[in-house]
């Protein structure tokens, strides 16, 4: 017990050593490794890869140590400094993988995505399939980090490589940029970058202008997320509202047509054969809701409702023959002068004179 003591002393005492972004003491996972040259790298100039964890697409049997020479030595080495080696590792599944879904890194590390050389870098089918290659690695890497931990990408700065939109897929995952430095492949010593497909898949590809960005998780990103999600159902709400409540809308630009054929249910009718004391009783329901004889009979088909307004007439529009009132006879029944012009052919609304001297006549 003593000496596990001790030996867990030094290693907590070992001194921390850094090259370039990434320090001994962080827990350092790398995805894509081609020859597993850039992992050995940083190993080797930790002196220890305990808490460096490099996995590969490709399975060690099979593919590795075939396609790439120097693959068997570089293993060999992070193998004798304490490494975890995974092989057949999905970068668009890390949170399904069982030896990684209940660990957490300080860095996640991806240099230089690629979904192989299916077509010309520019063909738009070809640059679809890297961003999804490198939303599925953000979508899971994500999930993968400690508290402050980072997610780097290698990535070339020109086109077409520039059009993969690298910030605009991280935020999706509700990953922010924190910074962007330029990557240079002389600071790693013996690190290799290989094509990985075809039948120069141990060949290097040229680098040119590159550069690591830096990605971090936020809280406040997501919560923003959540907030725009829900605006963006609101609005899908709204036409559906007008849909289920058409009326609402017609109402708010004109007016709203309305078809009352269960008036004539609910109006007793007129006849001549009525007698004298049934006839009163229509005529006094006729003035108190403001209604005429021909409205009774069956002649109404449409009627058109205005909203009411201050100041402003109702229209009732009727089919029926009728002579048209003066312009001054109007304007004191409180009807506006452009349902004279033809708009309406029949006037709802009798004023109390008209029913009186009406029912004299009747008597």
């Amino acid at each position: 017990m003593r000496e596990l003591l001790e030996l867990k002393g030094d290693r907590d005492d070992a001194e921390e050593k850094w090259v370039e972004h990434y320090s001994s003491k962080h827990q350092i996972l790398l995805l894509g490794e081609g020859d597993f040259s850039f992992s050995c790298s940083l190993a080797t100039r930790f002196g220890s890869a305990s808490n460096i964890y490099a996995s590969s697409l490709d399975s060690y049997a099979d593919t590795v140590v075939r396609k790439y020479k120097k693959a068997r030595s570089n293993l060999e080495t992070l193998k004798r400094l304490g490494a975890f080696l995974l092989h057949g590792v999905d970068a668009t599944k890390l949170q399904l993988h069982p030896d990684l879904h209940f660990r957490r890194f300080d860095c996640v590390i991806f240099n230089f995505p690629h979904t192989g050389f299916h077509r010309r870098e520019s063909d738009p089918c070809q640059i679809r399939k890297h961003r999804e290659l490198v939303f599925g690695f953000f979508h899971g890497a994500s999930r993968l980090l400690r508290a402050n931990g980072e997610v780097h990408v290698s990535h070339k700065n020109k086109a077409p490589f520039c059009n993969w939109n690298l910030e605009e897929l991280a935020s999706r995952c509700f990953l922010v940029l924190i910074q962007c430095v330029a990557f240079h492949k002389s600071n790693y010593p013996g690190y290799e970058n290989k094509r990985g497909d075809g039948s120069r898949c141990d060949q290097p590809f040229p680098l040119g202008e590159c550069s690591t960005f830096k990605f971090r998780f936020s809280r406040v990103a997501k919560e923003l997320y959540a907030e725009k999600v829900k605006w963006r159902e609101v609005k899908e709400r709204e036409p559906k509202c007008h849909q289920a409540f058409p009326t609402t809308r017609a109402m708010d630009n004109k007016h709203v047509r309305v078809e009352d054929s269960s008036i004539h249910l609910e109006l007793p009718r007129y006849s001549k054969r009525m007698k004298p004391h049934r006839k009163e009783q229509l005529l006094e329901y006729n003035r108190f809701n403001r209604v005429s004889l021909e409205m009774h009979n069956g002649k109404l088909e449409r009627m058109v409702t205005r909203r009411t307004v201050p100041h402003q007439c109702q229209e009732f529009g009727v089919q029926a023959s009728q002579e048209p009132f003066p312009e001054r006879s109007l304007r004191f029944r409180g009807v506006c002068h452009g349902i004279h012009k033809g708009r309406v052919r029949k006037m709802l609304i009798r004023n109390s004179t008209q029913g009186e001297s009406r029912k004299r006549k009747h008597e």
